[in-house]
């Protein structure tokens, strides 16, 4: 009895500290593909640019959580233009620059200052599909401010997801979880090849 006692309390414990959920559609294509599983951890504080979270979509109809991942923090600044994601940290064109000349990430200057030139496409893998007639909102937006308790959220497969560019940066109320850990299903090339471009 004890025993199963304990198990139920490890049990517990575990959902309450953690989430598992199973991927569903092309919007982090291809870090993660669908039906793959990730572990999110439910009790963090600390957002980081590039995390992968689990967030609130308001308009999906039945109210699904969505994974997406943090391309901006409150203070930065960033503007998209022709499918690029351009980001300026903490709103400072000075550090900026000299993060991008230190770590060799492309950088443009602009009458507001210099900003990084689709800062996650290095380590993140993040991807265009230039054979998609995607919508305008999808491939340019205006220079903007992330306010204080928001987070600008966007998939890694840029030309097919629905993020912050239809709904805006989300408050911290509408974040979930962080994801902690990726299982990925194997794949063989051949199936690879199969993979959905699109969500139907």
């Amino acid at each position: 009895m004890k025993k199963i006692l304990l198990a139920l309390i490890v049990l517990l414990s575990f959902f309450y500290f953690f989430g598992i959920y199973k991927i569903s559609g092309t919007s982090m294509n291809y870090g993660l593909l669908d039906n793959d599983i990730v572990i999110t951890y439910r009790k963090f504080n600390l957002i980081e640019r590039g995390d992968m979270l689990v967030v609130k979509h308001p308009f999906d109809p039945d109210n699904r959580l969505y994974i997406k991942r943090c391309a901006a923090l409150p203070g930065d600044i960033f503007f998209e233009d022709k499918r690029s994601f351009y980001l300026q940290l903490d709103g400072n064109s000075t550090k900026t620059k000299k993060l991008a000349q230190k770590y060799d990430i492309d950088i443009v200057s602009t009458k507001n200052g210099y900003f990084i030139k689709d800062p996650y496409v290095k380590y993140y893998g993040v991807v265009h599909n230039w054979r998609l007639d995607v919508p305008k909102v999808l491939t340019k937006l205006p220079i903007s401010l992330v306010k204080k308790d928001h987070f600008l959220m966007l998939g890694d497969y840029r030309d097919n997801s629905a993020d912050s560019r239809f709904f805006g940066a989300v408050p911290r109320s509408w974040v979930f979880s962080k994801v902690a850990y990726i299982l990925k299903i194997p794949r063989s090339w051949d199936t690879l090849l199969q993979i959905e471009e699109t969500d139907k």
